[in-house]
């Protein structure tokens, strides 16, 4: 699938402003990454293509990569944060339901990588208010700058199932450069089962 990346600036009062130039360079980089590092375990990465000549399948399309970004917050939350549901008894069983056949018919593939991205970067302000802050303060009070935090999916397009997931949060990935992509690539996919 294409990756859903955004990058965006934090401004000094904490609201985050998407930067579609950064955007577009990070999904070059992270695109390139992820045909390397794919490559570099004898897999192959088929490219997505979006159905242009189908708008209600590629609404379809568009409509998994927002189900996979929801549930893939889920699994954050309910299964490596602090609010585990009861039902899933510490297993990791979590699904993107049978829509995602039409993504295996379409593609002739059996599984889906689906990688989802958010960046963000303290605009100069931001990191004036950071100074600021400390200061008067005396370093009791600290605010964020912009952080990085990502997750990737495996998904069988038979079943719906994702069998395989990874996170990634780091405050030091700058996706505006290849070499941090690549490296926060590796990360991300460091035991992807290819």
């Amino acid at each position: 699938m294409t990756p859903d990346i955004e990058l965006a600036e934090l401004t000094a009062g904490g609201v985050l402003e998407p930067n579609a130039d950064w955007t577009e360079k990070a999904r070059g980089f992270v695109g390139d990454a992820l045909r390397a590092e794919i490559g570099a375990r004898n897999a192959r990465l088929a490219p997505y293509r979006s159905p242009t000549d189908d708008a209600r399948r590629a609404h379809e399309h568009n409509q998994l990569i927002k189900l996979h970004a929801a549930v893939g917050n889920s699994i954050l939350v309910h299964h490596y944060g602090p609010l585990k549901l009861l039902n899933k008894e510490g297993k990791f069983d979590w699904t993107l339901g049978n829509g995602v056949k039409v993504l295996g018919e379409d593609a002739e593939a059996d599984y889906a990588l689906f990688v989802f991205v958010r960046d963000s970067y303290a605009s100069a302000g931001r990191k004036a208010a950071m100074v600021g802050v400390a200061v008067l303060s005396l370093g009791r009070v600290v605010v964020p700058g912009g952080v990085h935090y990502a997750f990737a999916s495996l998904v069988d397009l038979k079943t719906g199932d994702i069998v395989w997931f990874n996170r990634l949060v780091d405050t030091q990935a700058d996706l505006r450069d290849a070499s941090p992509a690549q490296s926060a690539v590796k990360k991300l996919l460091a035991d992807v089962p290819l």
